[in-house]
């Protein structure tokens, strides 16, 4: 028990709490199954509280107890209630949907990035901070000494010695930027490549700039709207069904979470509420999509993949509304934006009538609360790419994306972009939901009113995460309460 106990007291470090010498020691009480029970249950609980509580002490953990065992022994696993979610209707607006419409790379591209830089210039000069910028043709033409700002792509970032070196382009030209300011060097770290941004600059001869600061288009703080009908939404991603890993076992135990057949009285109340189940991509491990995939494929056809993903879907509630998206691993084109999952493939899915199939990203209301669904192909390079971020933390990342305000900002590295007339990969209205996926690692985190999630995995640890140090956390189903904003994520192993 003593290895388990260490475990236990580093998880709730690990969750940022601190563990009283009195909580310990009513650990110490109770059985390792007990134990583990209300060290999640805590951690979730204090995660979900606006309060300022980060002492787990033995008051909180002995009601922690109480009340699980009190729930527990309230409800007999046989009770079956009728799903509140049954009663009422669905409310599902699609709020973005463009059709794709590649041009040649060059043209394409062209008018891709002209697209990116103005609608993101146009919502930098909505804060207050910048609506004094100018052209980067009018900073080159003014006087030395002068203190001006410039909104421009970045076109390179370049490191020389303790300086840093940026080069930014606007529509009327380009600008050479020095950043010598230790500090001011440290805060452009998570500047990236491609990124539209604002520079505050002194000119200090013909050709050459200071940078005092540098300023991201960023969201403004908001109040997340709500349902006024007490529905919930799941929140799942990367099922790769098809795959020797894919989780079946805990998915059965999820179909069974949402139908209310198991957990507490208080869990079965809130599984009662989910009226959708959003999926966010790589819904099957598809075929041929990284070397040797063969050997770690249960199904070899892309067909009958999709065929047990519906088989899958049937089981759960009539009542639900199911979105479903796709990811890298899915039947369509690799090039963001993607479209919805071709028919020819997944036929069986679009024969469910309760299934909605959308692109990826994609931007809905559910009774009125905003959602940005996207898969999360660029966190492999913003993660990779950025001082500070790491793959253990994803939700970070996608933070990042919408400081950027925009999805997948890094051209030419590992995420293929189309080459649209339009950027569709901008985020022009800040959400009250952004959820994304493909790292395999659940995260989550607020930031300005936004709940981002990065969602958990159906599939277990691959040879290639292996190879890369990366540790999913699998069958971990999120639930978003839409009529108070709570997110609830409960860890189906544990359950």
């Amino acid at each position: 028990m003593a290895e388990e106990l260490r475990h236990l007291v580093k998880r709730i470090i690990d969750a940022g709490y601190v563990l009283s010498n009195d909580g310990l020691e009513y650990l110490r009480k109770l059985n390792l199954k007990d134990a583990e029970e209300v060290v999640d249950s805590v951690i979730s609980k204090l995660k979900l509280s606006s309060g300022s509580q980060f002492i787990v002490n033995y008051e909180l953990m002995q009601k922690t107890y109480e009340e699980k065992k009190r729930t527990g022994e309230t409800l007999s696993p046989k009770i079956q209630r009728k799903a509140i979610a049954s009663e009422y209707e669905a409310d599902v607006k699609i709020l973005e949907e463009g059709e794709t419409e590649p041009k040649s790379s060059v043209e394409g591209f062209v008018d891709y990035f002209r697209d990116r830089f103005k609608k993101i210039e146009r919502l930098l000069r909505e804060r207050i901070d910048v609506k004094d910028a100018t052209s980067i043709n009018q900073a080159l033409e003014a006087p030395v000494k002068a203190q001006l700002k410039i909104i421009g792509m970045v076109t390179r970032k370049t490191l020389t010695g303790a300086n840093l070196i940026l080069e930014l382009e606007d529509l009327t030209n380009a600008i050479t930027i020095l950043v010598s300011d230790q500090e001011i060097v440290k805060n452009c770290q998570i500047i990236l490549q491609d990124q539209v941004v604002c520079a505050a600059i002194t000119k200090v001869s013909k050709d050459l700039f200071i940078l005092n600061d540098i300023i991201l288009p960023d969201t403004p703080i908001k109040t997340a709207k709500q349902s006024e009908i007490p529905f919930c939404s799941v929140f799942l991603s990367d099922l790769h069904v098809g795959s020797l890993l894919f989780t079946d076992k805990l998915f059965e135990k999820f179909v069974k979470l949402i139908k209310g057949e198991i957990g507490p009285i208080s869990l079965r109340k809130l599984s009662s509420r989910v009226k959708y189940v959003a999926i966010n991509g790589d819904v099957v491990d598809g075929i041929g999509v990284y070397p040797e995939q063969q050997k770690e494929l249960e199904i070899t056809d892309v067909y009958k993949q999709y065929e047990k993903t519906a088989s899958l879907f049937a089981n759960l509630p009539d009542y639900l509304e199911i979105i479903v998206t796709p990811g890298n691993h899915d039947a369509v084109r690799r090039a963001l934006p993607q479209p919805p999952i071709l028919k020819e493939y997944a036929e069986s899915l679009y024969l469910d009538e309760r299934i909605l199939m959308l692109g990826n990203p994609s931007r809905f209301s559910l009774n009125g609360v905003e959602v940005l669904l996207y898969h999360g192909k660029s966190l492999d390079d913003v993660l990779s790419q950025t001082p500070g971020q790491n793959f253990k933390n994803p939700a970070k990342g996608a933070e990042l994306l919408l400081k950027s305000r925009h999805l997948a900002p890094i051209y030419g590295a590992s995420t293929p972009l189309a080459p649209e007339k339009e950027d569709r990969m901008v985020i022009s209205s800040i959400p009250d939901v952004l959820v994304t996926g493909h790292i395999h690692v659940f995260d989550s985190r607020r930031y300005k009113g936004v709940t981002i999630l990065s969602a958990a995995p159906w599939q277990n640890q691959t040879s290639y995460q292996k190879r890369i140090g990366l540790k999913p956390t699998p069958g971990i189903v999120s639930i978003y309460d839409l009529n108070n904003n709570l997110l609830y994520n409960i860890d189906l192993m544990n359950l």
